[in-house]
């Protein structure tokens, strides 16, 4: 064993865990709820769509916007809240073990694959189909308009957002999942041979978005998942963080505790008062959210835990399937000749269609992603080395 690797196996074996190891992180699981339904009605704009045009929406009008003003504006911020979650959880989850190369690489590829990938599939070709229909009914794609040959091979290979990509195809938002695939691997093997340390995270906090920088500049490229690797490491390094405080003793603990709130409601004031961009106050909102939540919402009732978690298996079946059901509405509304303008600022059909996405993600993670997941798992996973 080298040097570099016995290093990394000392870093991982010295990751302490939080109390309630045994437990899911339940606190995250209604974080990755919210961040869903953040992107969700950051989309609800795509019912003004016609082919990729979009009519300009009446702000003052829209359902619930004294609920959802925030979701409106800053919606698309969840799809970096997700990845800080991963990062997170995948610190929590392998951070040790692959450390100590109790999780083999077969192994944690089979893992992710059989969670992500059957349902990316069948969105993808749900998504072609519905596509080719709206394209024979009107003439051009509905909102995302790379649906060739090309894009469909970078998509059944989750390669849609690695820089081959003309711009977003099919399924559109699978693109941050797919940047997030990236960073799966680079996260396994530096894990691997430098450990799973506080100061790995920190390094690669700095790297991703310098490394963006120099190839936009020397090279004119755009490396597409950068971000997705930032706000990953983000997470990891909050990992640390998380397990520093929780285990302080309880008055140091809530005076740090306290001392986060400040600074997650200042950045959010700063936000709302123009002093920061959402893209700047984010480095500090996510992380510190992602503390508050997992240190202080820590049910002890066996149903409202179990609610909690009912509410984050929504989060991938809604993210991945909220787009196909807008194509589906728009197709069955075109059908009707019922025009969106007489619907779009109604609040019962923004009631519909947020319940419609989640009761279907409800059958879509009983019915597809769960068993798919165990199918993939009991026949392919192998053994943990």
């Amino acid at each position: 064993m080298t040097g570099m690797q016995a290093a990394g196996v000392a870093q991982a074996a010295a990751i302490r865990v939080p109390r309630d190891t045994t437990e899911r992180l339940i606190g995250l699981e209604l974080l990755r709820f919210g961040a869903a339904l953040g992107v969700l009605v950051w989309h609800y704009e795509y019912f003004l769509f016609a082919g990729q045009v979009q009519t300009p929406l009446d702000w003052n009008q829209l359902p619930f916007r004294w609920l959802f003003a925030p979701f409106y504006v800053y919606g698309n911020q969840g799809v970096e809240l997700f990845w800080c979650i991963s990062g997170f959880i995948f610190t929590w989850k392998y951070g040790a073990a692959i450390g100590r190369r109790a999780v083999s690489f077969r192994r944690f590829v089979m893992l992710r694959f059989s969670r992500l990938y059957p349902l990316h599939f069948a969105a993808l070709l749900l998504v072609s189909l519905l596509q080719w229909i709206y394209y024979e009914r009107y003439g051009s794609a509905f909102v995302y308009p790379f649906n060739d040959a090309r894009h469909f091979v970078l998509n059944l290979f989750f390669a849609n957002w690695w820089g081959f990509e003309s711009g977003n195809s099919f399924n559109g938002p699978s693109w941050s999942v797919s940047a997030e695939v990236l960073i799966y691997i680079v996260f396994f093997w530096l894990t691997r041979w430098a450990g799973a340390g506080w100061r790995i995270d920190l390094a690669a906090v700095a790297v991703f978005p310098a490394a963006a920088a120099a190839a936009k500049a020397l090279f004119h490229l755009k490396l597409a998942f950068t971000g997705a690797g930032m706000f990953f490491y983000v997470g990891a390094l909050t990992f640390h963080v998380y397990i520093w405080i929780d285990t302080q003793e309880p008055r140091a603990r809530a005076r740090l505790l306290w001392a986060l709130t400040a600074l997650v409601v200042g950045s959010i004031a700063a936000v709302a008062l123009h002093v920061l961009k959402i893209a700047a106050a984010s480095v500090t909102i996510f992380p510190g959210t992602l503390i508050l939540v997992q240190c202080v919402l820590r049910p002890e009732n066996r149903r409202a835990r179990n609610w909690l978690t009912n509410l984050g298996n929504l989060t991938y079946a809604s993210y991945m399937i909220h787009f196909p059901m807008q194509l589906i509405a728009m197709l069955i509304l075109g059908a009707l000749a019922i025009p969106i303008e007489s619907l779009i600022y109604s609040d019962w059909f923004m009631l519909v269609y947020l319940g419609s996405v989640m009761t279907a993600a409800f059958f879509v993670f009983h019915w597809v992603e769960r068993p798919a997941q165990a199918f993939l798992r009991r026949r392919y996973a192998g053994p943990a080395r």
